[in-house]
C-alpha cells in the first residue's frame, strides 16, 4: 500500500529527523567563570581575598562575599562564644571590653563547581588576640558553604554551616 504524504508534512518530518541528529548543545555556564574549573579558581581567589581584607580590618570588602538573603548556622552555646574566648585566655570575660583583634587563616579542602552553583568544603583558624591576655586563643572551624553565581557577575556564600571547636590558648 502507498501512502502518500503531502509535501509539507514530508518537509516538517525531514526537518524533525535532521534535527534530532544534531548535537545538543552544552549547558550554559554561568556569568561568573566560562567553566567549573575557572569557577573553583574564582571562588578560592574570593576566600583568600576575604582572609586578607579582614586580617586587615577591611569590613566593607568582607560583607561583598556575602549573597542577598544568606542563610547560615553557626553554634550558639556558650562554649563557641566570647565568654569562652576570654576563659581560654584566662581572663574575666567583661561584656563592655574591646574584643582584641581577630586574624584567619583558610585551607580550602575542596571546591566543586557545577554551572551557576558550587559546594566548598573549608577549615578555618581563628585567632584572637585579647587585651590583657599573655597569649592568644584560637579556634578551628570547619565550614560548608553554598556558593551562587550573582546577577552581577560574582560568586557570593549563599547557605553556609560551621563547625567550630572550642576555644584554646595557643602554646
Amino acid at each position: 500500500m502507498l501512502v502518500l504524504i503531502p509535501p509539507r508534512a514530508l518537509l516538517l518530518t525531514l526537518l524533525l529527523a535532521l534535527a534530532s541528529l544534531m548535537p545538543t548543545p552544552a549547558p550554559a555556564q554561568s556569568s561568573c567563570a566560562k567553566s567549573d574549573s575557572a569557577a573553583a579558581v574564582s571562588i578560592r581567589q574570593r576566600l583568600l581575598a576575604w582572609v586578607e581584607a579582614s586580617n586587615r580590618g577591611d569590613r566593607a570588602t568582607t560583607r561583598e562575599v556575602w549573597a542577598p538573603g544568606l542563610v547560615g548556622w553557626f553554634p550558639t552555646a556558650a562554649v563557641f562564644g566570647d565568654s569562652a574566648a576570654y576563659a581560654a585566655a584566662g581572663l574575666r570575660y567583661d561584656r563592655s571590653a574591646v574584643g582584641g583583634t581577630v586574624t584567619y587563616e583558610i585551607l580550602i579542602e575542596e571546591v566543586a563547581a557545577s554551572g551557576p552553583v558550587a559546594a566548598v568544603h573549608d577549615v578555618w583558624t581563628e585567632t584572637r588576640r585579647l587585651p590583657g591576655a599573655a597569649v592568644p586563643v584560637r579556634r578551628v572551624i570547619c565550614g560548608s558553604e553554598l556558593w551562587r553565581c550573582q546577577p552581577d557577575g560574582q560568586w557570593r556564600i549563599a547557605r553556609y554551616v560551621s563547625a567550630p571547636e572550642p576555644w584554646a590558648p595557643v602554646r
